[in-house]
Protein backbone atom coordinates (compact mmCIF):
# COMPACT_ATOMS: atom_id res chain seq x y z
CA UNK A 1 0.00 0.00 0.00
CA UNK A 2 1.40 3.47 -0.92
CA UNK A 3 0.47 4.88 2.83
CA UNK A 4 3.33 2.25 4.06
CA UNK A 5 5.88 3.11 1.35
CA UNK A 6 5.61 6.71 2.18
CA UNK A 7 5.99 6.22 5.43
CA UNK A 8 8.98 3.93 4.94
CA UNK A 9 10.60 6.24 2.87
CA UNK A 10 10.16 9.25 5.17
CA UNK A 11 11.75 7.18 7.94
CA UNK A 12 14.59 5.78 5.92
CA UNK A 13 15.56 9.58 5.25
CA UNK A 14 15.15 10.72 8.49
CA UNK A 15 17.32 7.97 9.42
CA UNK A 16 20.09 8.40 6.54
CA UNK A 17 20.06 12.08 6.89
CA UNK A 18 20.90 11.93 10.79
CA UNK A 19 23.80 8.31 9.99
CA UNK A 20 25.14 10.77 7.16
CA UNK A 21 25.69 14.58 9.09
CA UNK A 22 26.26 13.28 12.38
CA UNK A 23 28.95 14.93 12.63
CA UNK A 24 27.06 18.45 13.10
CA UNK A 25 25.90 16.67 16.33
CA UNK A 26 22.81 14.98 17.48
CA UNK A 27 20.86 17.92 19.53
CA UNK A 28 17.44 17.75 19.88
CA UNK A 29 16.96 20.81 17.99
CA UNK A 30 18.25 19.23 14.67
CA UNK A 31 16.76 15.84 15.25
CA UNK A 32 13.26 17.66 15.26
CA UNK A 33 13.90 19.91 12.17
CA UNK A 34 15.28 16.88 10.30
CA UNK A 35 12.40 15.01 11.54
CA UNK A 36 9.71 17.67 10.72
CA UNK A 37 11.61 18.76 7.46
CA UNK A 38 11.21 15.22 6.34
CA UNK A 39 7.64 14.67 7.40
CA UNK A 40 6.96 18.02 5.39
CA UNK A 41 8.81 17.06 2.45
CA UNK A 42 9.11 13.49 2.14
CA UNK A 43 5.66 12.61 3.68
CA UNK A 44 3.15 15.27 2.98
CA UNK A 45 5.12 16.72 -0.18
CA UNK A 46 6.44 13.97 -2.65
CA UNK A 47 3.97 11.37 -0.60
CA UNK A 48 1.05 13.29 -1.47
CA UNK A 49 1.52 13.93 -4.42
CA UNK A 50 1.29 10.36 -5.23
CA UNK A 51 -1.83 10.32 -3.14
CA UNK A 52 -3.60 13.51 -4.70
CA UNK A 53 -2.98 11.96 -8.43
CA UNK A 54 -5.17 9.19 -8.49
CA UNK A 55 -8.10 11.47 -6.93
CA UNK A 56 -7.57 13.14 -10.00
CA UNK A 57 -7.11 11.05 -12.29
CA UNK A 58 -9.33 7.58 -11.27
CA UNK A 59 -11.47 9.18 -8.87
CA UNK A 60 -13.83 6.43 -9.38
CA UNK A 61 -11.90 3.62 -7.84
CA UNK A 62 -10.57 5.62 -5.39
CA UNK A 63 -14.31 6.26 -4.22
CA UNK A 64 -14.39 2.38 -4.18
CA UNK A 65 -11.76 2.12 -2.44
CA UNK A 66 -12.92 4.22 0.44
CA UNK A 67 -16.29 2.55 0.22
CA UNK A 68 -17.79 5.69 -1.36
CA UNK A 69 -19.84 5.89 -4.24
CA UNK A 70 -18.12 6.40 -7.19
CA UNK A 71 -19.58 9.29 -9.85
CA UNK A 72 -19.20 12.26 -7.22
CA UNK A 73 -17.03 15.28 -8.64
CA UNK A 74 -15.75 15.38 -4.95
CA UNK A 75 -13.24 13.02 -5.77
CA UNK A 76 -11.65 15.22 -8.09
CA UNK A 77 -11.99 18.41 -5.86
CA UNK A 78 -10.10 16.58 -2.89
CA UNK A 79 -7.41 15.51 -5.21
CA UNK A 80 -6.96 19.62 -6.62
CA UNK A 81 -7.08 20.52 -2.51
CA UNK A 82 -4.38 17.40 -1.61
CA UNK A 83 -2.28 18.57 -4.35
CA UNK A 84 -1.95 22.24 -3.34
CA UNK A 85 -1.35 21.29 -0.01
CA UNK A 86 1.70 18.61 -1.06
CA UNK A 87 2.89 21.30 -3.02
CA UNK A 88 3.16 23.50 0.47
CA UNK A 89 5.29 20.49 1.53
CA UNK A 90 7.71 20.77 -1.43
CA UNK A 91 8.19 24.50 -0.59
CA UNK A 92 9.07 23.60 2.56
CA UNK A 93 12.45 22.07 1.38
CA UNK A 94 13.02 25.40 0.34
CA UNK A 95 11.48 27.74 2.35
CA UNK A 96 11.53 27.33 5.92
CA UNK A 97 10.72 29.04 9.37
CA UNK A 98 7.64 30.21 9.96
CA UNK A 99 6.22 28.78 6.54
CA UNK A 100 6.61 25.00 7.95
CA UNK A 101 3.45 26.54 10.03
CA UNK A 102 1.34 26.45 6.67
CA UNK A 103 1.75 22.79 5.31
CA UNK A 104 1.27 21.84 9.34
CA UNK A 105 -1.85 23.49 10.08
CA UNK A 106 -3.61 22.38 6.53
CA UNK A 107 -2.56 18.90 6.56
CA UNK A 108 -3.06 18.62 9.60
CA UNK A 109 -6.37 20.34 10.07
CA UNK A 110 -7.39 18.54 6.75
CA UNK A 111 -6.60 14.28 8.03
CA UNK A 112 -7.74 15.28 11.43
CA UNK A 113 -10.98 16.09 9.88
CA UNK A 114 -10.98 13.11 7.38
CA UNK A 115 -10.05 10.96 10.36
CA UNK A 116 -13.57 12.02 11.93
CA UNK A 117 -15.12 11.37 8.47
CA UNK A 118 -13.97 8.25 8.27
CA UNK A 119 -14.93 6.86 11.65
CA UNK A 120 -18.24 8.81 11.45
CA UNK A 121 -18.99 6.70 8.00
CA UNK A 122 -17.93 3.49 10.38
CA UNK A 123 -20.10 4.18 13.14
CA UNK A 124 -22.86 5.46 11.14
CA UNK A 125 -23.05 3.31 8.00
CA UNK A 126 -20.63 -0.14 8.84
CA UNK A 127 -18.31 1.56 6.16
CA UNK A 128 -14.85 -0.90 7.15
CA UNK A 129 -13.91 -0.79 3.63
CA UNK A 130 -9.39 -0.31 3.78
CA UNK A 131 -9.46 3.43 2.39
CA UNK A 132 -12.08 4.53 4.84
CA UNK A 133 -10.86 2.11 7.92
CA UNK A 134 -7.48 0.80 7.20
CA UNK A 135 -3.63 2.13 7.38
CA UNK A 136 -5.37 5.58 5.93
CA UNK A 137 -7.85 6.12 9.19
CA UNK A 138 -4.21 5.28 11.54
CA UNK A 139 -1.81 7.53 9.43
CA UNK A 140 -4.45 10.37 9.50
CA UNK A 141 -4.46 10.62 12.99
CA UNK A 142 -1.09 9.72 14.08
CA UNK A 143 1.35 11.45 11.61
CA UNK A 144 -0.41 14.78 12.16
CA UNK A 145 0.09 14.51 15.69
CA UNK A 146 3.05 13.69 15.41
CA UNK A 147 3.79 16.88 13.09
CA UNK A 148 1.94 19.00 15.71
CA UNK A 149 4.08 18.12 18.48
CA UNK A 150 7.45 18.64 15.98
CA UNK A 151 6.61 21.92 15.29
CA UNK A 152 5.39 23.13 18.56
CA UNK A 153 9.28 21.74 19.88
CA UNK A 154 10.56 23.51 16.43
CA UNK A 155 9.61 26.72 16.58
CA UNK A 156 10.10 26.84 20.69
CA UNK A 157 13.80 26.07 19.58
CA UNK A 158 13.51 28.51 16.82
CA UNK A 159 11.93 31.63 19.11
CA UNK A 160 14.33 30.13 21.75
CA UNK A 161 17.62 30.75 19.53
CA UNK A 162 16.26 34.37 18.54
CA UNK A 163 16.01 35.63 21.65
Amino acid sequence: MIFHVILGATLATILLQLVWTRNQGLSMERIVRICLQNILFIQWGIGGIFVALPHIVSPDSIANFIGWPAGSPFQLELGFASLGIAILGVLSLWLRGNFWIAPVVAQSTFLLGAAGIHIQDMREHGNFAAGNAGPVLFYDIFIPLVALILLIIHLKYQWTSSE
